[in-house]
């Protein structure tokens, strides 16, 4: 069962762990070669993230809060033992989502309030000044700390701001100064169209459809610079994807309909065939 969100496809898997390196999610011990693995994999144009766990420590999703343990792909594979264990951990953590409504007290209508005292009505008289003077104080006390709340607010948005303009696409560090100026021109053009516009173009491209608008409009404005990258000649199906630290692709794999299927081809930025982009 895959889900498609916009950050790309998310599915889980069942396996036996193949090696002794990955780490649990949960509890940050390792997993054992050859025990009961389950995952959460999110796979995306750009983005392939895999979170391993224990069986016990496996963490559901709330996309996957109506799935059967028949949508866990891979799960066939298992011996019988396992898939009834992994049925069981599914439908446990799917039960401890739901949340239960909070009950309301009951009043009961023939149970007596209390009478006032007879010194607090005759008190009462005297004190509506006394009264009157602390509100004033306090709402001159709640005012400016509203003030200096929102003068705080102000602060963390722009610091907020300055650190978003800081930040640059990951493809970047494949470009020169004039391609840097090129993309950032292109980017307020493609500010001007819809998510649906932008989708439409991709898929004129044969690109991935998936994401926010922000990531939409880098990944055209990459391929109208670069041009558009071929899917993986190594398995033919997966989309090669940028690691900025080391400034290669890697292609992940992709999913066909029944399973994930794994690549890890590495290529460096000229390896791979850049198609040119096409308008619509």
């Amino acid at each position: 069962m895959k889900i498609t969100t916009t950050l790309g496809d998310m599915f889980m898997s069942a396996a036996y762990a193949p090696s002794g390196r990955a780490t649990c999610k949960g509890c940050q011990a390792k997993i054992n070669k050859e025990e009961l693995r389950l995952s959460n994999i999110l796979d995306d144009d750009h983005y392939h993230q895999e979170h391993h766990f224990h069986a016990d420590c496996f963490q559901l999703k709330p996309a996957f809060k109506n799935a059967t343990y028949k949508d866990i792909f891979h799960v066939e594979n298992l011996s019988k033992e396992d898939q009834e264990k992994v049925k069981a951990i599914l439908e446990k953590l799917q039960k401890s989502q739901i949340k239960k409504k909070p009950q309301q007290k009951k009043v009961n209508p023939k149970s007596k309030q209390s009478k006032p005292k007879k010194s607090d009505i005759e008190d009462d008289s005297d004190s509506d000044d006394d009264y009157k003077g602390d509100k004033i104080q306090k709402d001159k006390k709640q005012s400016k700390t509203l003030k200096e709340k929102k003068v705080e607010v102000s602060k963390l948005s722009e610091i907020s701001q300055n650190k978003s303009d800081e930040e640059q696409p990951d493809v970047f560090v494949l470009y020169d100064d004039a391609q840097k100026e090129e993309f950032k021109k292109i980017q307020l053009e493609l500010e001007k169209k819809s998510a649906g516009q932008l989708k439409q173009m991709l898929k004129a491209n044969d690109q991935k459809q998936t994401g926010n608008k922000g990531e939409l409009i880098e990944r055209i404005a990459d391929c109208m610079i670069k041009g558009c990258l071929e899917k993986c000649p190594n398995c033919s199906g997966g989309r090669p994807k940028l690691n900025p630290i080391q400034k290669v692709f890697k292609c992940p794999g992709y999913m066909d309909d029944t399973e994930f299927r794994y690549c890890n081809k590495v290529y460096g930025p000229k390896d791979l065939k850049r198609i040119p982009w096409v308008d619509i």
